[in-house]
């Protein structure tokens, strides 16, 4: 989209009344490791403080025990949602046990025995067993360590009545295509949405350790590749060479919601090898298709829709469609105490109404290509402003590519409310320090940055401390008030689960 075609597009839809009745919602996850005083990933099952794990809405586990995952709820109100993600910061540093931190980077600390990172655990039951297998076979499939990366999950949507001015229809099936439109258009510049929120370029040796790598040797402690954005989404981070082969390319959802139910049900040979039980007859893989459950797709960017009457993430889509995307390709900011400040919001908001206005072709199979070898030259190149990316068919200048994408970013904040905001959002996220090498080993700045966030975070006051803990106490409640299940009813449960797909 040339600048003269984008300023035309932003005015159609200022004429028709888009920008006045613009409503965003947005909600916010977190990933976050909990670690003793020395920095090491903590042993400690999850706090009875902070709720049962598997009905707490605000506040769960993630891969393991000690890693904590918040949720807030959604929000029209920027200053809200921030406000919220900040008390649930503030509780939980206050409700971990006293030699407790919160670990302040996507990349993990010093993983020094990896079998003896606990897995979550939430019940005796069949959903809670479903759950707890689904974290073996993660294990098993692609080790702990590689789970053991954290980062920002972004949900963001457009209240329903928006979109009769943008898409002229308020129909479901529109709706779906629109979002669709918005997640191939994220696709085809995460490359930039890399370089501007990449915050992983070093990681503890620990982390390679018998694996093959690219990195080089920053000191005795670490390894890291100086031009890299974010090594967490790259081939040694949270990635699966097995769900490179699905081939998504999001323009249909039937299309989608097929490659999903197909990774499920068909069998995978490197994951049948695996088993479904282990030596002792339990079970430790959902299922041996290249994914176990729908949420084991991993992506920068993900349609969804909001759980309701226990339906599963695919009947949800296929029944009711998009309600909202999960952008999940974001790196914990070590600038901000919560990983995501309120200019971060606003330059995704900003990043996505972009993709939202444009127009989104459907992806070709050379187009795929072609933005799979941007996101590869932007994860490990990144930072090198003599990098090339394609843009539109030809090899372009990664600075130059940014700067045009960052005058079109502009164009659309002068027609956002409260436009100064976002414009003093894009100065902030550009001009924030990125790339730069710690001057010490990563795990000791780690640490030090931890002791620095608990102490602001413990003197603070939360906000939102009545609903925090109306939900706390609620949740150990109803874990109370569930029914335990025999193990053979636990198992009946796992195996069945795939089986009405």
């Amino acid at each position: 989209m040339t600048n003269e075609s984008l300023k035309n597009r932003l005015n159609e839809l200022k004429d028709k009344g888009f920008f006045d009745e613009l409503i965003i919602k947005r909600g916010i996850e977190k990933e976050f490791f909990r670690v003793d005083s020395n920095g090491f990933i903590s042993k400690n099952s999850h706090p009875k403080s902070l709720g049962s794990a598997l009905k707490n809405k605000y506040i769960t586990t993630d891969f393991a025990e000690a890693q904590v995952e918040l949720v807030t709820p959604t929000f029209e109100d920027i200053n809200e949602l921030y406000d919220f993600l900040h008390s649930l910061h503030v509780f939980v540093a206050k409700n971990i046990d006293k030699d407790e931190m919160l670990w302040p980077l996507s990349m993990p600390p010093r993983i020094e025995d990896e079998s003896e990172i606990n897995l979550g655990y939430y019940h005796q039951s069949g959903i809670g067993l479903l759950k707890h297998v689904y974290r073996r076979g993660l294990k098993v499939r692609y080790g702990a360590t590689m789970q053991c990366v954290s980062g920002m999950h972004y949900n963001f949507s457009i209240k329903r009545n928006s979109f009769p001015t943008l898409i002229n229809s308020s129909d479901q099936k529109d709706i779906n295509d629109a979002y669709l439109g918005l997640v191939r258009n994220f696709k085809r510049i995460y490359w930039y949405v890399l370089a501007e929120f990449g915050q992983t370029n070093v990681v503890d040796k620990s982390f390679v350790n018998n694996r093959s790598h690219n990195l080089e040797k920053l000191n005795e402690d670490d390894m890291y590749l100086k031009e890299a954005t974010s090594l967490r989404m790259s081939e040694i981070g949270y990635q699966s060479k097995a769900q490179k082969g699905l081939d998504i390319k999001y323009n249909s959802l039937s299309s989608f919601l097929e490659k999903i139910k197909s990774a499920i049900t068909v069998p995978y040979e490197e994951f049948k090898n695996k088993n479904l039980l282990d030596s002792n007859g339990e079970y430790h893989q959902i299922s041996d298709g290249v994914i176990q459950i729908e949420n084991e797709y991993y992506d920068s960017i993900r349609p969804k829709r909001s759980a309701s009457n226990d339906m599963r993430p695919y009947e949800l889509l296929k029944n009711f469609g998009i309600e909202y995307l999960e952008i999940r390709g974001v790196d914990i900011s070590p600038t901000d105490i919560t990983g995501m400040s309120k200019h971060h919001i606003r330059f995704l908001d900003l990043i996505l109404i972009y993709c939202l206005v444009s127009p989104s072709p459907k992806i070709t199979p050379e187009e795929k290509k072609v933005i799979d070898s941007n996101d590869y030259i932007s994860i490990y190149n990144g930072r090198n402003n003599e990098a090339d990316v394609v843009i539109d068919g030809n090899k372009t200048n990664i600075e130059l590519a940014k700067q045009k994408i960052l005058g079109e970013l502009e164009y659309i904040a002068d027609f956002m409310g409260e436009s100064d905001l976002f414009h003093q959002a894009i100065n902030h996220v550009t001009e924030l320090p990125k790339g730069e090498l710690p001057q010490k080993p990563f795990h000791e700045y780690g640490i030090e940055l931890a002791k620095k966030n608990l102490a602001i975070l413990k003197s603070s006051k939360e906000k939102n401390i009545d609903s925090i803990k109306k939900e706390v106490a609620l949740s150990l409640e109803e874990l109370e008030n569930m029914p335990k299940n025999s193990i053979e009813e636990m198992n009946k449960f796992v195996k069945s689960y795939n089986l009405d797909l």
